[in-house]
């Protein structure tokens, strides 16, 4: 069917006081081969030289396809990804952050992988290189992508590596190049367990981020990622794509992934998170409860009821956790 037209896709980028590397993440998104797009560049209130960075990276862009919204109260994560969100209306919605890079080809990707013909997937997402501040590749994935983080290694004493994962080295420009893969997995399991990079790596209907988006910017100044993405994947599952179409970098000025890279388990931050988690499930938990006609209205009372349920489960100890689970197999 040739006369099928391709969708359009709204990219956000949130920048607060990143001036070294914005610049490079806004010419990232124009360099996408897939080209029928809007970008809109949020500066939350920064105080340092962002903004000014933001606009001379745009007039030598001169490219209609990207605007700035200066904001003039900081209003953390979430409050600035909503001003961008209100700028924007196409039917998927990419979240890039200030200090990250996309590959030219992320949007095409992750768009093609939306318009499978399996499964219609809430939101997409995709492994990351870990990149340093001057741009150097310090680990070729992110090792948990697409697995349970917690017990990702556990038990396995010997783990075989393919060799078609391994770079080529050039030693004359200095570069690796790595075979393009393509392993596509739906994760269709609604318990909470973490088994993404970032938001930068993903793509969302925007559809879905109406519904799960957080109402409230100050709670979640600094977790909106975590709430959003637990939310879309309870409502309606993702699909990974397991090979790095961006790289997420660690300057050493990232507020939560800090560590240096040491290898094995990439304990990426040294902060004390204490019951973050929990309270971003309780948040969550609440937001339904609230709001349970819109959810009813957006997924029919018995994927509710079942949702519910499960994060009931995910915020309760065993045995009890299973006894939510088991109820909410028989809706």
């Amino acid at each position: 069917m040739t006369d099928l037209k391709l969708p359009r896709i709204s990219v956000v980028v949130t920048c607060y006081n990143c001036p070294d590397y914005i610049g490079a993440a806004i010419r990232s998104v124009a360099r996408q081969t897939l080209t029928d797009f809007e970008c809109v560049i949020v500066d939350d209130a920064s105080t340092d030289n962002s903004a000014a960075i933001i606009e001379q990276t745009l007039a030598e862009l001169a490219d209609s396809r990207f605007r700035l919204v200066r904001l003039q109260k900081n209003v953390g994560q979430t409050g600035a990804t909503r001003a961008g969100l209100a700028h924007t209306n196409a039917p998927f919605v990419c979240f890039l952050d200030s200090d990250d890079l996309w590959n030219e080809d992320f949007l095409e990707r992750h768009l093609a992988a939306h318009l499978n013909e399996t499964y219609a997937v809430g939101f997409t997402a995709c492994n990351a290189r870990l990149i340093d501040g001057n741009d150097v590749v310090v680990a070729g994935a992110v090792y948990w992508f697409g697995k349970d983080r917690a017990v990702a290694d556990r038990g396995r004493a010997f783990a075989p590596i393919d060799p078609a994962r391994v770079p080529k080295l050039d030693h004359a420009s200095r570069s690796a190049h790595w075979q393009t893969q393509t392993p596509y997995c739906l994760y269709t399991k609604r318990l909470v367990h973490w088994v993404w990079v970032s938001t930068s790596s993903m793509m969302f209907r925007r559809s879905l981020i109406d519904l799960v988006f957080p109402d409230d910017d100050e709670t979640f100044r600094l977790h909106m990622d975590y709430y959003i993405v637990v939310m879309a994947q309870m409502v309606a599952g993702s699909l990974l794509i397991d090979e790095p179409l961006y790289a997420y970098r660690l300057h050493g000025r990232n507020f939560a992934a800090n560590n240096p890279i040491l290898g094995g388990r990439l304990h990426l931050s040294a902060r004390n998170w204490g019951d973050t988690h929990s309270r971003m499930l309780d948040r969550m938990l609440a937001a339904m409860i609230r709001d349970s006609e819109r959810f009813i209205t957006a997924l029919g009372d018995r994927q509710y009821q079942r949702m519910l349920l499960r994060m009931r489960a995910a915020r309760t100890s065993f045995p009890m956790s299973w006894v939510y689970v088991l109820r909410s197999w028989l809706i």
